[in-house]
């Protein structure tokens, strides 16, 4: 049986590996058309926030003239890939950088006055024109795009995708079944013993969080007096660049919900309830269940609103301003506020962190993505939690608070709402919790519809995230940017059609292909059930995405992280000499390459993970291969839009 097995494994990896040859071999054949050079003169006009044409297609080889003129304000055009920055001025003007080296090995620059310029289109791909001189709110996202055909890379990532849904799907299909067993985890805990002690120590949590407070604050200081100006401000440059990137590609990949014990703002909600910054106010009695006290009236959170629909609406309500919320300084500010005063209200009136874990629009998506971190809080023993009739992890102890987010260590079995606060791990009086390493995608249970919902909704932000801000569509811009353009009619259909999208179409569309693959595996689960379950398998293809996404604002807008940090509320200062550097994206033209390969890791963990996803509600190896070809397949059509867009 062993023999055959073996025999069976290595004829699926030959079939494998003669696709992903054929894979590889049909865009390499590409590469070998060669089309009859030909000159194009393109008249390139620029205004707010956009390039016209937009979009410049040729073949490797052609001569491109580009006459630019300004129809606004000055603008800059800067070619990812290629040695070719020129500014563009009204009247037909610009200005093109030139550079030499002197005698003595010096690099020289210069900027000649010309009508028109000259560019050989002798690399072949997908290259980014963007503006490097500061034009306005939405200057980080004025784009164009050069598609130098044949854009084999593109047609790479492609195939490969195919290459990777049939592969998977083929080698669950014919490889033996492995034997379902508990994926190893490594308690970190006691491999490092002064981790224990340090996330024990009773001021651990506020002196980590302590950073953060006084960054957030001075972050509401920098947008209401600092610069107006997004990219010359603090505030924009560390939240929504910095942040909002480490949040997907560190925090939840590898952290699961570790933001949320260092997150500042319901941190001052938490000291005023607890009316203590580090100390526990242990009752012997205990109030409401709970060994402590709190100030305000402790009320439990309405049991029909404990589920993600509220954060949902809040997500897609914030999104719907995201464009604003991210190049407005005082929109950032005022968001902070509003979610601070709210958070202390709400301390007041409702015990435990009732923000975070049903209102917070980042906690949704964090809860639902940390399923697939590296990285779980959990029981060592289920046993000995079942025997402790204390349950000192959630109603407290003398050494910790009960648990904030009302989490019980002896059944908890998902990342979802374990904020990471450590405060089990203080409580505890057996030493029965451990932090754990383990595999990426480890939870795997879906619990409702509210969950789904959450994950498909975040895909299509990515999307259209990805479409609004990395596009090169300036009329898209426009309808986002309705506080600058004044085009309402235009924001109320970008609105529309996001809402739609979100909580219409594609779930709907979700919802048909569950109904398909539960036809295709023999109708053994209900078409609802089958549905929630696969929708795990967006959840891998989501977290990559969003690293995809925001991978560039890192590497183009590196730059002015560099500015600000120098004069981080725009008032001129230079502490670190970098206030004054000059725009330069970090290896621009490799963006392409970095995204497409993020979206096929993504592919291959979700359709991976997802097939583990759907083995407690069909058990049967072949019914269950069958079931997983239709979120497969959607999961593809996804990450390709997603290469069309970041590639093609």
């Amino acid at each position: 049986m062993a023999v055959q097995r073996l025999m069976g494994k290595r004829k699926i990896g030959v079939i494998i590996l003669g696709l992903l040859i054929l894979a590889i071999a049909v865009p390499m054949a590409f590469t070998r058309w060669v089309a009859k050079p030909r000159t194009h003169i393109i008249t390139l006009e620029t205004r707010k926030y956009e390039y016209s044409p937009s979009r410049i297609t040729v073949n490797k080889g052609d001569t491109i003239i580009f006459k630019p003129t300004s129809l606004d304000v000055t603008h800059g055009f800067l070619l990812d890939g290629y040695d070719l920055e020129f500014t563009i001025k009204q009247e037909g003007l610009a200005l093109l950088k030139v550079t030499w080296q002197d005698d003595d090995g010096k690099i020289q620059t210069d900027w000649d006055k010309v009508k028109e310029i000259e560019l050989v289109a002798d690399k072949a791909g997908k290259f980014t024109f963007r503006c490097f001189h500061i034009c306005g709110n939405l200057h980080p996202f004025m784009t164009g795009e050069l598609i130098v055909l044949p854009n084999q890379n593109y047609i790479l990532a492609v195939s490969l995708s195919i290459w990777m849904l049939a592969s998977l799907l083929l080698w669950f299909r014919y490889s033996p079944p492995r034997q379902a067993g508990k994926e190893r985890r490594i308690n970190l805990i006691t491999t490092f013993p002064w981790l224990g002690r340090l996330v024990k120590m009773r001021g651990f949590h506020f002196f980590v969080l302590l950073p953060n407070v006084i960054l957030f604050y001075i972050f509401i200081i920098s947008s209401l007096w600092g610069s107006p100006v997004g990219n010359r401000n603090i505030a924009i440059i560390f939240v929504w660049i910095l942040w909002w990137f480490a949040l997907k590609a560190v925090f939840v990949a590898l952290g699961a919900r570790l933001w949320c014990m260092i997150c500042p703002l319901p941190a001052p909600a938490e000291w005023l309830s607890r009316r203590a910054l580090t100390g526990v106010r242990f009752l012997e009695k205990p109030v409401k269940s709970l060994h402590h006290r709190y100030l305000g009236l402790q009320w439990d959170w309405p049991k029909k609103l404990r589920n993600m629909w509220l954060q949902n609406i809040l997500f897609l309500l914030m999104i719907s301003f995201g464009i604003i919320l991210i190049t407005r300084p005082v929109a950032t500010a005022f968001l902070f506020l509003a979610i601070l005063g709210v958070t202390l209200v709400l301390a007041l009136i409702y015990r435990r962190r009732v923000f975070c874990q049903f209102l917070c629009p980042v906690g949704g998506f964090l809860g639902n993505y940390s399923m697939a971190s590296m990285t779980e809080i959990r029981a060592v023993d289920d046993d000995v939690c079942r025997q402790h009739k204390k349950k000192s992890c959630l109603v407290g102890s003398a050494k910790g608070w009960g648990c904030t987010w009302n989490q019980y260590m002896g059944t908890m079995n998902r990342n979802n709402y374990c904020g990471f606060c450590m405060e089990c791990l203080k409580s505890c009086p057996k030493d029965n919790i451990g932090i754990f390493l383990r595999p990426f995608g480890s939870d795997k249970k879906m619990a409702g519809y509210d969950e789904m919902f959450n994950i498909i909704i975040m895909l299509v932000v990515a999307i259209a995230f990805s479409i609004t801000m990395l596009g090169p569509w300036g009329f898209i811009k426009n309808a986002a940017n309705v506080t600058e353009s004044g085009q309402i009619p235009q924001f109320i259909i970008y609105v529309s059609v996001l809402w739609m999208s979100a909580l219409g179409i594609v779930p709907w569309l979700f919802v048909k292909t569950a109904a398909l693959a539960n036809r295709l595996s023999g109708r053994r689960v209900e078409t609802r059930e089958l549905a929630l379950q696969s929708s795990y398998t967006l959840i891998p293809v989501g977290i990559f995405a969003w690293i995809a996404f925001s991978l560039p604002s890192v590497m183009v807008n590196y730059t002015y992280i560099m500015i600000v940090l120098s004069d981080p509320l725009g008032l001129g200062w230079d502490i670190f000499g970098t206030a004054n550097m000059a725009f330069h994206p970090f290896y621009p033209q490799w963006i392409p390459i970095i995204q497409g390969t993020l979206l096929l890791s993504g592919l291959y963990f979700g359709i991976q993970r997802g097939y583990k996803a759907l083995e407690p509600v069909i058990a049967d190896p072949v019914a269950r291969v069958w079931a997983m070809i239709p979120p497969a397949v959607f999961a593809w059509v996804a990450v390709n839009i997603l290469l069309k867009l970041y590639m093609g």
